[in-house]
């Protein structure tokens, strides 16, 4: 079942300056989605990056990430109608403090509260971007949209960051995992607070007359928007594709370099957050590229070729292998497995339907999320059967190189 809204969609009675925004209009909702969208994210990673530390295998990470992503792709569809009702920003207060208490359940480090823990993370990772996506579109001009989706998203590779610190520092300092997960929390509470002055601003537009309904119709509607046209048909199949290297390479890799390059667990970190440190940058990089020189399809397309081809070179890491070597290639997976949203997202705003951008989003959104739900049990699977990191990792590595080929030679319609 989806959602729907009755009466109009708020985008359409915003005021005139909204209808023709300057550069300097962008400059504080990116700042504040920025903000927001780094807690929900560091909510997401954190638990896989400290694994070891909490005492996960792959196994139990590959029970947490499933229920985290089923959770965002069941709710995914509600996002759009949510949005239209409560406000874009409330909504975005309401992901935020969602993930602080999810975050704040695991804290137990038992298995039924991880998985509680994961329901809640989900569920704010599942309408956050629509609801970023439905402020940014009204405050940016068209000419540097990529470029404001990109920052926005670099709050994913932002977050990864974050949490490569923090497992070095807590490690460092002797804080404690659970200190430092209610850390985390407790800044995304008062995060949720600090904001609070922006509502009334922001959410003026919201139709509060509406109701929110449950309907198959709204869930045909919405999948019949996505896919309309060729282009967006194959984003959201990109979206799926370059979602398994994103998750495999956020999920697995700080395991991966323990258990199998047998590195320590402050130096897998280090890496991790310098790797993600890259696609920080890479995305507003990335942004910039589809907005001035490349089209936005055929940016999609290079960031796959070269996701692809830099996972197998991943695959190839063994013990002995020379320090600079790993982080360069972890580098490169990392800045463009984590690098491709922010254009990927621009653009699906930009050929929604006027009025549905929020809509197509949350659709869209149940494509990326189903490639997360999958990513955990293939390359679960694929470990179990072949106790072979090389092998996963090259496997990976196919659907994005094909999808990165078809988008290349895709025509915008």
């Amino acid at each position: 079942m989806a959602l729907g809204v009755s009466e109009k969609h708020p985008l359409r009675n915003l005021k005139s300056i909204m209808q023709n925004p300057g550069t300097r209009d962008a400059i504080l909702p990116v700042s504040v989605m920025l903000c927001m969208h780094t807690l929900i994210a560091l909510g997401i990673f954190i638990i896989p990056v400290m694994a070891p530390e909490i005492g996960l295998d792959a196994k139990r990470i590959s029970r947490f990430v499933p229920m985290l992503y089923l959770t965002a792709a069941i709710f995914a569809p509600f996002s759009g109608p949510f949005t239209g009702r409560f406000g874009p920003m409330r909504m975005m207060q309401a992901c935020v403090f969602s993930s602080a208490v999810g975050i704040a359940i695991t804290c137990s480090g038992e298995e039924i509260p991880m998985l509680v823990g994961a329901f809640f993370i989900g569920l704010s990772l599942s309408l956050a971007t629509p609801a970023a996506s439905d402020i940014l579109l009204r405050y940016t001009p068209a000419t540097i949209r990529s470029l404001i989706f990109s920052i926005k998203q670099a709050a994913v590779p932002l977050s990864n960051v974050i949490a490569g610190l923090l497992v070095t520092l807590t490690l460092y300092y002797g804080w404690g995992w659970q200190a430092t997960l209610l850390g985390i929390s407790g800044v995304a509470v008062a995060m949720v607070v600090i904001f609070q002055p922006l509502r009334n601003r922001w959410d003026e537009a919201r139709d509060t007359a509406s109701h929110v309904t449950f309907t198959w119709q709204s869930f045909i509607t919405g999948t019949r928007m996505l896919t309309s046209s060729p282009a967006l048909r194959w984003l959201a199949i990109s979206s799926f594709a370059f979602v398994l290297l994103q998750i495999a390479s956020t999920a697995y890799l700080v395991i991966f370099l323990v258990e199998h390059v047998q590195l320590t667990h402050e130096t897998a970190g280090t890496i991790f957050a310098i790797a993600f440190a890259g696609g920080f940058f890479s995305r507003i990089f990335f942004g910039i590229i589809a907005d001035n020189f490349i089209s936005p399809l055929k940016t999609l397309g290079i960031l796959g070729l070269i996701m692809g081809a830099a996972s197998i070179g991943v695959a190839q890491f063994e013990p002995g292998w020379p320090l600079w070597g790993i982080a360069v290639m972890t580098f490169l997976l990392a800045s463009t497995a984590a690098g491709w949203n922010g254009v990927y997202i621009a653009e699906i705003a930009n050929l929604a339907p006027k009025g549905q951008a929020s809509n197509v989003m949350g659709m869209s959104l149940v494509v990326t999320y189903f490639g997360c739900i999958m990513t955990p049990a293939i390359f679960g699977l694929v470990l179990a059967t072949t106790d072979s990191y090389r092998i996963a990792y090259t496997l990976f590595a196919i659907p994005s190189i094909l999808v990165g080929i078809r988008l290349l030679i895709l025509k915008k319609q």
